[in-house]
């Protein structure tokens, strides 16, 4: 009963925010140049690349750790790829099938997924942090249901973790996001609603990353229910269509109670420049946070360029600072790119990109910081 009366609060508040978008503009179709917005960032001239000696193979998701590795899905590969921050091969994991998202608990194990029905775990305490040593066991797979397809997945409070989830065997299309106990055991699918248009509604998630992250390893506060998750938000198939393809859900309290509610208050004038303008990401894949609250949206872009992908930073109220966008293999191009990963300290802060179809990792840095 409690949810559904904080739900029908937030149903109301997001349906004053959805009358702006009854009547909705073209779309503004991006220049062809490569586009820097505001204070620029600068692309390093360490790329992981095969140039460079590496053989990443369309790596998928980029994480860093608590432990201050850079752990690489590097999907066509069959493994995760464990990297210090200059980039040095620190090791490869053991077999695992194609992985797309990987997230650490508080004990550093790493958690992976791969779009199938199945939560693996690499656990590098264990191992003294030799990812070439340590088994990749199956912790979770949801047998009664084989066609779901994990697409993302963070910690959040620890050991407990979110996952996104998507069946498009299911009429018109499932998309869900699963909660776990820290021991891997489901909980079931949070409150969002279901192919929804508005806020706290998901369709076809591609990515979540836990408020925890923002605050890894400074702050108590990282124990917190509240993430960020992206999503396609389009299923033509069956006419379905959210113009929230990035949102923010955080908590209130509700007769003492914590519950998950959307955050409403990220946009401005001009809408354009927020976070929750309609128009501004084509696919987004990944999202990262620092302990400055700002947000780092990396998008895939459409496949034949002409919604550019790169990634662009918004502040914490959801105003845009930077974007690097552009499609090619040069320098401030992108590929269908689909991890982000920061470094969570706001001073030098280093941006790291999986640039995944041309399979390779690119670093940058704000020209301020140089």
């Amino acid at each position: 009963m409690k949810i559904q009366i904080i739900l029908l609060i937030i149903v109301t508040s997001v349906l004053v925010l959805q009358c702006k978008h009854d009547t909705l503009p073209l779309p503004n179709i991006p220049e062809d140049e490569p586009r820097i917005v505001g204070d620029e960032y600068i692309q390093l001239n360490h790329k992981f690349d095969r140039a460079s000696g590496y053989d990443f193979d369309a790596p998928g998701d980029i994480y860093l750790g608590a432990d201050n590795f850079l752990y690489i899905a590097d999907t066509g590969n069959d493994r995760i790829v464990m990297l210090d921050l200059g980039g040095g091969i620190m090791g490869y994991s053991q077999f695992i099938p194609h992985p797309e998202a990987i997230t650490q608990n508080d004990s550093l194990a790493l958690l992976i997924v791969n779009k199938t029905n199945k939560v693996y775990k690499i656990d590098l305490f264990k191992h003294d942090h030799h990812i070439d040593q340590a088994p990749v066991e199956v912790v979770f797979e949801q047998s009664s249901e084989p066609t779901r397809q994990f697409t993302g997945i963070s910690v959040h409070n620890g050991f407990e973790y979110y996952v996104t989830v998507v069946d498009s065997t299911v009429s018109p299309v499932l998309s869900q996001i699963y909660d776990f106990y820290g021991n891997n055991v489901w909980k079931g699918p949070l409150p969002l609603y279901a192919n929804g248009s508005g806020l706290f509604s998901a369709l076809i998630p591609t990515g979540i990353t836990s408020l925890r992250e923002q605050y890894l390893d400074i702050s108590s506060r990282e124990n917190t229910l509240g993430f960020i998750f992206c999503q396609s938000g389009s299923y033509p198939e069956a006419n379905l269509f959210n113009y929230y393809k990035v949102q923010f859900i955080t908590t209130v309290l509700f007769e003492g109670q914590e519950v998950l509610a959307p955050k409403t208050d990220l946009s401005g004038t001009p809408e354009e420049e927020y976070l929750y303008y309609y128009d501004k990401f084509y696919l987004p894949e990944d999202v990262a946070l620092d302990y400055g609250g700002n947000i780092f949206v990396v998008d895939a872009g459409s496949p034949d360029g002409v919604r550019l992908p790169g990634f662009y930073r918004f502040g914490p109220t959801g105003q845009q600072q930077q974007a690097v966008v552009g499609f090619g293999s040069g320098d401030y191009q992108f590929k269908n790119p689909k991890g982000i990963a920061v470094t969570r300290n706001t001073d030098n802060q280093t941006v790291y990109i999986s640039d995944t179809g041309n399979n390779r990792i690119l670093q940058f840095k704000l020209s301020r910081d140089l």
